[in-house]
């Protein structure tokens, strides 16, 4: 398991309720500096770093897959609230959470716009990058998901959130 023992052992979140989402990012940040990834919470990590993570640990088991949802889902909403401002809205669960998923439970705002981490982390993590394509794509290039088909011709979501 890539993220349980001695990577998050001592860290204590909440099982039974949210949690500070930015609390998990830091952590995060932490854990994966130590794996070799830089997550500073620039728009460049974002860029670089967060397509190498999901394609190093897209085939981990599915415990991990789920830490590994929640802990990205918190440093993707976090790095996008301190670059552009926006909160989250709802209530965040931490990693390994008895209470909630943050699929359905947690999104950011941010200019008016709303936006859920998880949705393009989750999909990535279900369908692959071959159809979803690469969350570069997904910050520049690509609108939001529709029924049958990804629009890859649009101002992405940082088009949308600085409108």
């Amino acid at each position: 398991m890539i993220f349980l023992n001695n990577n998050i052992r001592g860290i204590n979140y909440s099982t039974t309720g949210s949690v500070d989402p930015k609390t998990c990012a830091v952590d995060f940040a932490k854990i994966m500096k130590g794996k070799g990834h830089t997550l500073d919470f620039s728009l460049e990590s974002l860029e670089k770093e967060v397509d190498r993570i999901l394609v190093q640990y897209a085939s981990v088991d599915f415990e991990d897959l789920s830490i590994l949802e929640d802990f990205l889902t918190a440093y993707v909403g976090e790095t996008l609230i301190a670059n552009f401002g926006g909160s989250w809205t709802g209530n965040y669960y931490a990693p390994m959470s008895l209470a909630g998923v943050n699929y359905y439970s947690s999104f950011i705002t941010i200019n008016d716009f709303r936006f859920n981490p998880n949705h393009f982390i989750g999909y990535y993590l279900t369908n692959g990058q071959a159809v979803e394509g690469t969350f570069y794509q997904y910050l520049y290039r690509r609108n939001q998901i529709t029924e049958d088909t990804h629009d890859y011709s649009g101002e992405g979501l940082l088009g949308n959130i600085k409108k």
